[in-house]
């Protein structure tokens, strides 16, 4: 992709594009900022236009490789995309979230509450948190991610009314959950991390299918989705 260094001059923002609390504004080591003790919220525009533009990326990149995308070109609902980025960074950053302002807390209550408010998140497990961790694995996001691009279903396809081949039918019939797989493949690629379940053209799709039907549970799709973590 040649025009990705120009897109993510440093290639950390393609993750946080993705991986990043689409929420709450946080740095690059995830640390909240906070305004009168209160979070400070994302530009909404903003967040979905660097999606718009990595998927521009993706899809490109398809037409390079498959002339077949040529004749069609990639729909967003931003309304369901939204969602998909709230759900993803309630699942993923709510336990963070609410550790971030406990600390906030620092000073402005005594010791022994914050030590007593501290212990309530060390015992969140037992509170509803879908992940009980400040730091959730990759491949953890990655399928949470998954999950919700598979509920929501963002991405769609439109076909111009010109001559010439249409992508594969399992494309076609798949395509929110073959785009949101490979715009995950992207983002990760900055932390070394290469999903190799598309390498299995059978498998590749018995997984879409299953993923299209929501038949396959966050938790699953973590067995799901075998990686390579590169040396690069």
């Amino acid at each position: 992709m040649g025009s990705f260094d120009a897109l993510f001059p440093d290639p950390m923002d393609c993750y946080f594009v993705l991986f990043q609390d689409a929420v709450y504004e946080h740095n690059k080591a995830v640390q909240y900022t906070f305004k009168n003790g209160e979070f400070i919220r994302r530009n909404r525009v903003t967040v979905v236009n660097k999606i718009k533009d990595m998927s521009n990326l993706v899809y490109e990149n398809f037409a390079q490789q498959d002339p077949s995308f040529k004749k069609c070109h990639p729909l967003i609902d931003y309304p369901a995309l939204l969602s998909v980025l709230t759900r993803y960074s309630r699942d993923i950053y709510g336990f963070r979230r609410i550790t971030a302002k406990i600390h906030d807390l620092s000073g402005k209550i005594d010791e022994a509450q914050q030590k007593y408010l501290e212990q309530i998140v060390i015992d969140g497990a037992d509170f509803g948190f879908k992940i009980p961790s400040e730091n959730p694995y990759v491949d953890r996001q990655a399928a949470v991610l998954l999950y919700w691009f598979s509920v929501l279903k963002p991405f769609h396809l439109e076909y111009d009314e010109i001559g010439g081949p249409i992508p594969q039918p399992y494309i076609q019939a798949y395509f929110n959950e073959y785009f949101s797989y490979f715009l995950v493949c992207l983002a990760l690629h900055p932390q070394s991390i290469d999903l190799e379940i598309h390498q299995n053209k059978d498998q590749f799709e018995e997984f879409l299918n299953q993923l299209h039907f929501r038949n396959l549970s966050r938790s699953s799709l973590e067995f799901f989705l075998p990686y390579n973590k590169n040396s690069e």
